[in-house]
């Protein structure tokens, strides 16, 4: 798993893959990178073309972020001031992009067609086939903190704030949907070791 100039570490990658079941459902593609511009490259679309982020890490509720609700950009950027931002990317898989595109445009002409009905129908199967897609996510962040980043902390399992921005819906994002998941790495802390086989569920938008 790679990023421009941002490699995860050969002992973090094999601890994924050893993460029992739950890795062998993960999907899509996952890169690294540090934040260089300030979080333009998600704030530009965040409530224009693109949803608003969610809170996701797991040690959001420990600074009072609920995990599943709306980012507040200023808070984000607020906690955030003081130290280094990475950018987990995970890229969505080609059938998933294939589906949500064809049915996303679909329910698009039976918008412009004035016809409610259908295109309700249709904006119900985009819902239900991106929900897989933030599962997907989830799950990848949920064994990437189990596994732990030496480059956020030495300390291993992890809980990371994480704010998460979907773009799958505007032009940017529709041809090839993807989550920008911003960890505030200086937040980092260690958690216990789950017990084998547990995991959590994706939190409610």
């Amino acid at each position: 798993m790679t990023a421009a100039g941002c490699m995860l570490e050969p002992e973090e990658v094999n601890a994924m893959a050893n993460s029992g079941s739950a890795a062998a459902e993960l999907s899509g593609a996952v890169r690294m990178t540090w934040v260089q511009d300030q979080l333009a490259h998600v704030l530009e679309h965040c409530e224009t073309d693109e949803p608003s982020g969610t809170w996701t890490g797991l040690a959001c509720p420990d600074h009072g972020l609920a995990l599943g609700t709306d980012v507040d950009n200023a808070t984000m950027q607020r906690l955030s001031a003081s130290g280094q931002l990475a950018d987990l990317i995970w890229e969505a898989p080609e059938k998933l992009t294939a589906d949500h595109g064809q049915w996303f445009r679909t329910a698009i002409r039976a918008d412009q067609a004035a016809n409610p009905e259908r295109a309700e129908r249709l904006w119900q199967e985009v819902r239900a086939i991106w929900s897989q897609a933030w599962a997907a996510n989830y799950a990848m962040l949920e064994l990437l903190q189990k596994a732990g980043l030496t480059r956020f902390a030495a300390v291993k399992p992890q809980r990371w704030v994480v704010a998460s921005f979907e773009h799958h819906c505007g032009p940017h994002g529709l041809p090839r949907p993807h989550v920008h998941n911003i960890v505030l790495t200086d937040l980092t802390a260690g958690a216990p070791a789950p017990e084998k086989g547990s995991r959590s569920s994706p939190p409610v938008r």
